[in-house]
């Protein structure tokens, strides 16, 4: 049988987890309480110090507790795929094993909880957000601080990134359990002055690092566009709803173009990822669509399919609405930047199953449109979502990839390539007459939660390249879980810290904003089209390009796998050493 004082640790293990998502949910939108944040690994870091348990045990019962919190945090998925949910928690409820399991038996090799298990917490965080599965840099307990006051606690990101910060936030978790835990008052003062130098040092230098506003800097001036189109229409998106999506859209762009509210002319109008309603906008593959003259079937594909009347003839020419879109380009004389498709080596075959665009690889890509024509240069998404573009490793083979897709997400494709390089699109300037071109950087959707896929972007060995980040998305994947939009925003921003660089995001269903290079939202305030649909609409802003770098835009994430590094070893002096420091009870079982 299992030892009472076992029993008594498996309980505080699931308490431990059950604590930790409660405070993950507290900490997240929806409700956005950033002060929890530094409760989120006490309950973790408690359970991973006590001794008279098993780590094994630990760390599953741990794991356990923390499954309501990945539940709620992703119940957007459930709409997406099910079953996919199932084996996305438990993925998830892994690190919290992992950490705990870890961290005890460094704890007990080791000791020094202090040093220890912050820089655990930091090494499984940068082991989930930039290693396996090529990363998901979310809910790390650093994103909620980034709504503190004057967004004091997130200025130190520009020194060493946003893992730093947790680093920051795990340390004063730690003090602040001390300072609760402690067996005698002796003890337990001496944290709590530890914890609050470490506090005020973090504002003190967090204040000290704010970036001042850029001094004779360029501004330009942007229109976003944002249409509200469920993401199940996406996925199979009909020809119909492509051609009524497109009225949207240009209604949109006109309305953002001729705002009364805001009459000073644009500089460049920006639409949400894969929003062109055509099969392609590369030139070469436009220049082959055109030279086949393929048409479209207007006919209903199914019953929920736009009903009759649509304004159109029962077939049209496949590029009509690209060509109507680069006639309208071209009438109003502002630059587009807009989200399509690009391929390599395009070939369209006519087979016994209906026209076939084969090709040798396709990008979820960035354009910029100009005098009625899309530039040579665009950018083709560098690091596609992992299970939402691409499965990591499974992909490699296809016929498991589609028996998994089969399973849990029916209907999906992943047909997409990554990009091959970091090309910067330019948007030229006639309003202003100190500027003639401006260069941005485009991270498409996941992308903006990625620290290195940006600093990529905007930064070449620290040498700034881009001005400004203009982050395409589509954002109906999270349906009506406005908390999912929220987070990915919140995620999003962190960049703007990192590389002291503004962010303009156009988003399908939102949440469509400019983000200053403090991280704080500058205007999110949509201009609907249509009073009935608040999510569907424009926003007008003026965007200071960025200047100076930043420490982090020269070393990157140096300090994220400074701590994996020294984890793993931490991890193999242990395997290969003597016997801990602190031995554990018997944890035999019968």
């Amino acid at each position: 049988m299992i030892k009472s004082s076992q029993k008594s640790g498996i309980v505080r293990a699931l308490v431990a987890g059950l604590l930790s998502s409660l405070f993950l949910i507290l900490a997240f939108p929806p409700f956005s309480l950033w002060g929890f944040s530094f409760l989120i690994p006490m309950p973790l870091f408690a359970i991973a110090s006590y001794p008279k348990c098993s780590p094994s045990r630990k760390a599953f019962w741990s794991a356990l507790g923390s499954f309501p919190g990945w539940l709620w945090t992703h119940a957007w998925v459930s709409d997406i795929s099910a079953l996919g949910m199932i084996p996305l928690v438990i993925h998830l409820a892994f690190y919290t094993f992992l950490f705990v399991w870890i961290a005890s038996h460094l704890s007990n090799r080791f000791g020094r909880e202090i040093i220890v298990l912050p820089l655990v917490w930091v090494g499984i965080e940068f082991f989930r957000g930039s290693i396996l599965w090529t990363g998901y840099p979310w809910y790390f307990i650093s994103h909620p601080l980034i709504d503190s006051p004057l967004g004091v606690l997130a200025t130190p990101a520009t020194l060493l990134g946003v893992y730093f910060v947790s680093y920051l936030c795990a340390s004063y978790s730690i003090m602040l359990l001390l300072t609760i835990s402690s067996p005698t008052n002796a003890l337990r003062k001496r944290a709590g002055y530890i914890a609050a130098i470490i506090f005020a040092l973090w504002i003190g230098i967090g204040y000290i690092l704010i970036p001042s506003s850029p001094k004779d800097s360029t501004s330009i001036r942007v229109g976003v566009v944002q249409p509200n189109v469920p993401q199940d229409n996406r996925l199979d998106w009909t020809v119909r709803q492509r051609v009524r999506d497109w009225h949207t859209l240009r209604d949109l762009t006109i309305a953002a173009a001729r705002d009364p509210k805001n009459p000073e002319p644009l500089d460049v109008i920006i639409w949400p990822e894969g929003f062109v309603p055509g099969w392609t906008l590369d030139p070469l593959s436009l220049t082959l669509e055109r030279s086949e003259n393929i048409a479209w079937n207007m006919t209903p594909r199914n019953p929920t399919d736009v009903p009759e009347p649509l304004d159109v003839p029962s077939r049209i020419g496949a590029t009509t609405v690209v060509d109507e879109m680069l006639i309208l380009q071209a009438n109003l004389g502002i630059p587009l930047i807009v989200g399509s498709v690009a391929y390599d080596n395009l070939r369209i075959v006519d087979t016994d199953e209906g026209i076939q665009y084969e090709r040798d690889a396709m990008y979820n890509s960035a354009f910029v449109i100009d005098h009625g024509q899309p530039q040579l240069i665009w950018y083709d998404k560098l690091h596609l979502t992992p299970f939402g573009e691409i499965m990591p490793y499974i992909s490699t083979w296809h016929w498991l990839e589609q028996q998994l897709l089969s399973f849990g997400a029916s209907g999906m494709e992943f047909a997409l390539d990554p990009g091959k390089s970091a090309r910067l699109l330019t948007i030229p300037i006639t309003n202003n007459p100190e500027i003639n071109v401006v260069s941005v950087a485009t991270p498409i959707c996941f992308e903006a939660t990625m620290s290195r896929v940006c600093r990529r972007l905007v930064f070449k060995r620290g040498v700034r390249q881009a001005g400004v980040m203009i982050n395409l998305t589509n954002d109906g994947w999270f349906g009506t879980w406005d908390a999912g939009r929220k987070t990915h925003l919140q995620s999003a921003r962190w960049r703007c810290v990192e590389l002291n660089t503004p962010m303009i995001r156009s988003a399908n269903t939102g949440i469509s904003c400019v983000i200053d290079h403090r991280g704080r939202i500058q205007t999110d305030s949509i201009t609907p089209l249509d009073p009935s649909d608040p999510k569907e609409g424009h926003l007008i802003a003026d965007v200071q390009l960025a200047q100076r770098g930043t420490l982090y835009a020269h070393f990157g994430d140096i300090f994220g796998w400074g701590c994996f590094v020294l984890m793993l070893i931490g991890v193999a002096l242990t395997i290969l050493g003597q016997s801990p420091r602190v031995q554990s009870v018997d944890t035999s079982s019968a």
